[in-house]
């Protein structure tokens, strides 16, 4: 299948789904890399998947899960609630 053939198919379902903007092949390669990251595939594993001769080559797709990102904010304590426990820095 051509590169171009696979534009159109985006382009048709992306119609056909309601989207309301544009969806590329490369946005659906970028979300399955972020699945398999957020699986827990390692590097290793997300080079393989993805086809890179380099392990850095997946950089620009690995992203951590926002949720993810969120939770370890919230596990880091304040200042104030560190002074209220007895803590002093």
């Amino acid at each position: 299948m051509s590169p171009e053939a696979i534009g159109e198919l985006f382009e048709r379902l992306g119609e056909r789904a309601g989207l309301g903007r544009r969806v590329g092949p490369h946005m659906a390669r970028r979300a399955f890399c972020l699945n398999v990251v957020d699986a827990g595939g390692t590097p290793d594993e997300v080079q393989a998947l993805m086809g890179h001769r380099s392990p850095e080559s997946s950089g620009p797709y690995r992203f951590p899960d926002p949720g993810r990102v969120r939770a370890a904010v919230e596990r880091v304590p304040t200042p104030r609630a560190s002074v209220r426990q007895g803590e002093r820095r």
